[in-house]
């Protein structure tokens, strides 16, 4: 039997990215009164293209035991990470949005979308990530000739992040 070949999603356009100042339930984030209230912010439009970089680890938990002569594994602890790269424009704040909503010390969530327009809006029923974090220090990155100016930040995730949250209506 042959594996059946998937239609793919192209990845260009379609990762929308968020910070949410308030979700009440990291399953099931209400798409109108919190993904779009007032005080969110897209941030995919300011993040550069390989300026979103998720991460995680999983310890390993050792299980030894005296009747063998092997020694076993368990899935341990789990540290997810958390780092944006953004445009920067100090001259002009309605173009610098990124940056003065990551204030360091802000917390809040990002959530973010995969595989649909980023321009499409949230929607009940959109499978979404959702990161509880603390920004850190935004650091102004010099980029050299024929760039822009970027900022580096770590956003700390101070709680355990959801994959496959449903958006709630």
């Amino acid at each position: 039997m042959t594996s059946p070949l998937p239609t793919s999603v192209p990845s260009d356009g379609t990762l929308r990215i968020d910070f949410v100042p308030t979700i009440v339930t990291r399953s099931a984030p209400k798409a109108a009164t919190e993904l779009l209230a007032a005080g969110a912010q897209e941030l995919a439009g300011y993040v550069t293209g390989d300026g979103f970089n998720p991460s995680g680890e999983q310890a390993t938990v050792t299980d030894e035991r005296i009747a063998t002569t092997q020694t076993f594994e368990q899935p341990g602890r789990k540290t997810k990470s958390l780092s944006v790269t953004y445009v920067h424009n100090p001259d002009d704040p309605t173009n610098n949005e990124a940056y003065l909503t990551l204030e360091e010390g802000t917390t809040g969530f990002i959530v973010t979308r995969y595989g649909v327009p980023r321009g499409q809006t949230y929607a009940a029923g959109d499978i979404v990530d959702v990161w509880p974090i603390k920004a850190g220090e935004p650091l102004k990155q010099w980029n050299g000739a024929n760039s822009v100016h970027t900022v580096t930040q770590r956003l700390f995730v101070v709680g355990d992040v959801v994959i496959d949250a449903v958006a709630a209506a």
